[in-house]
């Protein structure tokens, strides 16, 4: 993970939106139902975060994971089409060709 992100800027942006929610890092942890000094060591320490641990810290808490992992707010709406598009793949093409952007052929 760490050749394509910056692991100091998500654990910045991590404490921020705890900080903005005034939930303190033990909250946090215990929210997200790991032990009760996670989200501390997780911001303190020199290792980088398991993903899927940060995603349940982020959805545990309220906060953006987007966010968190590469400084994007996604809006509800994006954030439902997103889910539409995880849960029907093969139908991400029928909405691109409706954009205008469909997708290139794939050689057989």
């Amino acid at each position: 993970m760490s050749d394509t992100v910056d692991i100091a800027a998500i654990k910045g942006r991590l404490a921020e939106k705890l900080d903005e929610a005034g939930i303190s890092m033990r909250a946090a942890s215990i929210n997200s139902g790991f032990g009760q000094g996670y989200v501390q060591n997780l911001l303190s320490s020199d290792t980088e975060p398991v993903i899927t641990k940060l995603a349940v810290v982020c959805e545990k808490n309220g906060i953006s994971f987007s966010y968190v992992l590469l400084g994007l707010e996604v809006s509800p709406q994006t954030r439902r089409l997103l889910d539409l598009i995880q849960k029907n793949p093969e139908k991400l093409n029928s909405l691109l060709i409706l954009l205008g952007e469909p997708l290139p052929p794939v050689d057989a």
